[in-house]
């Protein structure tokens, strides 16, 4: 139990180091290469409309900056919004203490510290700019920027409006978490119904009218680049409206009303089309959980699944399916272990023994000298199987002329790499189709396995990967992270993954409990058939047969016709080692030369006969490796290569797909504005 538990202790502790990681990206990313921060922690405005039509605005920003020399904002000169900006005034606010800035009067990209100036700019705006002197410096400021504008207000012949941008879309490049305003007009209305309020940009906007001459508005999380606008109108006169140009004979208000009728409509859109995309994802999300619960019902019946029993075969002399089998598919069968066999894992002995099997069937020739060995090619491939076909195609491929050497097969490798993986491929690939069709590998039951086999992998992966969102929202309210987050991100980042993780802890659940059964039930899944099963037993007791066959008498061993079979199977099941020296102990005339020059002899054992018998050259020249054994390394070899080549111009292909995609990336156009208004 302490050991389970210092165990799980350790866990905590390196999935907490991720954490700290990966919230120390974000900080660095935030922090790092001298970058600047401006994040408004609080942007509160406060507005009082004289009876004159003018507004005095003031604005307190509670800000936190990095690496910033001077702080800004600009008006949109329009006379038809209103005539001028004056009374500008710029103070910093401290322990409740307030210090006045020194207004200048000239532009500078830099501004003096504690100085500010309000002025036309180069671009036509009206800019008011202040130096806050953070160039090497960070830390949590609060300014206020306080001024007049003249001639705000609009007199309509039914109506009077104020209609102010405190924020232009797409202009502020600063996010604040909390937004806050509150308009004050010369005095009360004698009917509330007369006063209406509404409020354009995000959504999670609210503006409401708090008693006869006050209107707030508020919104979390303002978005860099977003929209703020407040626009309010009241039926009946408090204003003294004298400018021109804001005087208009007519009734503004039925056109005010359709103009906020149409934005509040195309809200409405906005916020029905986000409601039913959140009754989707829930359909799509119960859907999933009902889907997999009925998956977790289904995987119960291989709780109760009869199985067969194969009893273990000690010794078999004989080769299974002997006039049907490839050696292809007996090296796939001996070697398979429920889990779909890759094809490095049988290909270089399967590919050896079906070279020496196409021996053996006359359709090539291999010989062999003190240094190499050699391959012909000598009859058409007929009567071949696919898997047989696909090395048959390849060695008629590879030296493009009568007869080549081994090691050849290394240069086509590097050459034709992708054609020398296909037929590699196609032969492990033939042979398993194969053992599909003859009802010897459960195809189906296969697929199962290998699903289930990765079950508690993906049960610890996805454990751990809620481990660690968990862990970094904890950690995210170290103030470091959360600045960092709150900067780079937005405010609402980490609550929105609070409440996906509270959302996803059921089906998270589910799918650990479903990876659970699926682990403790795998091995109750048989992929191979009964008949499959038999016959791999057979395979593993010919083995133990070939291994061990010292122990038997004299009397049972096998004529030489039949070693030359042996030698092609035990090729494929890796022990032709054992034969050739069992060949050895027992037929020691077969190295002789005198043995291959009679022509009988030679013509009747084709894979032994002395123009091509390897076994005779590694005696007589005194080969001190096995040339099987020579044989399979080029094999191994080639097929290494050309994997390696395959790799090596992919990744090279890749890389230059990745550079092209990102010289034509384009950035996306800014969303359009929502609207949000208050019961009028």
């Amino acid at each position: 139990m302490k050991e389970k538990i210092i165990k799980i202790i350790k866990k905590l502790a390196l999935l907490s180091i991720i954490s700290v990681f990966i919230l120390g990206f974000a900080a660095l990313s935030t922090y790092g290469d001298n970058k600047k921060i401006q994040y408004l922690e609080n942007l509160n405005y406060d507005v009082v409309a004289y009876e004159n039509g003018d507004i005095k605005i003031t604005e307190t920003w509670d800000i936190r900056v990095r690496n910033t020399n001077t702080l800004f904002k600009t008006f949109d000169l329009n006379p038809y919004k209103y005539s001028q900006i004056t009374d500008v005034e710029v103070k910093e606010i401290k322990n409740n203490n307030s210090k006045k800035f020194t207004r200048i009067y000239e532009e500078m990209y830099h501004v003096t510290q504690d100085s500010y100036y309000a002025l036309k700019n180069r671009k036509g705006e009206f800019e008011i700019a202040w130096g806050i002197g953070m160039d090497n410096k960070s830390g949590r400021k609060k300014y206020q920027i306080s001024y007049i504008v003249k001639d705000a207000l609009t007199d309509y012949e039914d109506c009077q409006e104020l209609y102010w941008q405190f924020l232009a879309q797409g202009e502020n490049n600063v996010s604040a978490k909390k937004v806050t305003g509150t308009i004050t007009l010369p005095k009360d209305v004698k009917n509330l119904d007369n006063l209406k309020v509404w409020g354009h940009g995000q959504l999670n906007g609210e503006i409401n009218k708090i008693n006869a001459h006050q209107v707030q508005f508020k919104l979390n999380d303002l978005r860099a680049f977003a929209r703020l606008e407040i626009r309010i109108v009241t039926q009946e006169d408090m204003f003294n409206i004298s400018a021109p140009n804001k005087i208009k004979n007519y009734n503004g208000m039925p056109s005010i009303l359709r103009e906020e009728n149409r934005w509040a409509d195309e809200a409405n859109e906005q916020s029905k089309v986000f409601t039913t995309t959140r009754i989707i994802l829930l359909a799509i999300y119960i859907t999933i959980m009902f889907i997999y619960a009925i998956k977790i019902f289904k995987i119960n019946k291989y709780k109760n699944k009869e199985q067969y029993k194969v009893e273990k075969i000690e010794y078999f002399r004989d080769i299974p399916r002997e006039k049907d089998a490839t050696p292809a598919e007996a090296a796939y069968l001996y070697k398979f272990n429920k889990s779909r066999l890759d094809t490095a894992t049988v290909q270089q002995d399967a590919v050896a023994a079906t070279i020496l099997d196409l021996c053996l069937k006359r359709k090539i020739t291999l010989r062999t000298d003190e240094n190499a060995a050699y391959i012909k090619i000598v009859a058409e491939a007929e009567d071949l199987k696919k898997d047989e076909k696909q090395i048959y195609d390849l060695l008629k491929n590879v030296g493009g002329k009568e007869e080549f050497e081994v090691g050849e097969l290394n240069e086509y490798a590097n050459r034709e790499y992708n054609r020398y993986s296909t037929k590699i491929n196609n032969l492990v690939n033939g042979a398993r189709e194969s053992l599909y069709n003859q009802k010897l590998i459960d195809k189906s039951e296969e697929k199962q396995y290998r699903k289930y086999n990765n079950s508690k992998g993906k049960s610890k992966l996805l454990l751990n990967t809620y481990i660690v969102a968990i862990l970094t929202q904890i950690y995210a309210c170290i103030p470091i992270f959360k600045t960092a987050i709150d900067v780079t991100f937005g405010a609402y980042t980490v609550p929105t993954i609070i409440k996906l993780i509270l959302i996803f802890l059921p089906f998270v659940c589910e799918l650990l409990y479903y990876y659970k059964i699926q682990d403790s039930v795998k091995n109750k899944i048989a992929v191979l058939t009964e008949d499959g099963a038999i016959e791999q037993e057979q395979w593993k007791g010919l083995v133990r047969y070939i291994t061990n066959f010292s122990f038997f008498d004299e009397k049972v061993i096998p004529d030489l016709i039949i070693w030359e079979k042996y030698l092609v199977f035990a090729t494929a099941l890796g022990k032709a080692d054992r034969v050739i020296e069992q060949m050895k102990a027992f037929y020691p005339e077969v190295f002789v030369k005198e043995y291959w020059e009679n022509e009988e002899t030679s013509n009747l054992y084709p894979v032994l006969n002395f123009s091509v018998n390897p076994i005779y050259h590694m005696h007589v020249n005194s080969y001190n490796d096995n040339p099987i054994t020579y044989l399979g390394s080029g094999i191994d070899r080639a097929y290494h290569t050309s994997v390696t080549e395959i790799a090596k111009h992919s990744s090279s292909s890749r890389w230059r797909r990745r550079r092209w995609l990102l010289r034509r990336r384009r950035r996306p156009e800014v969303a359009g504005r929502p609207e949000w208004e208050a019961d009028n």
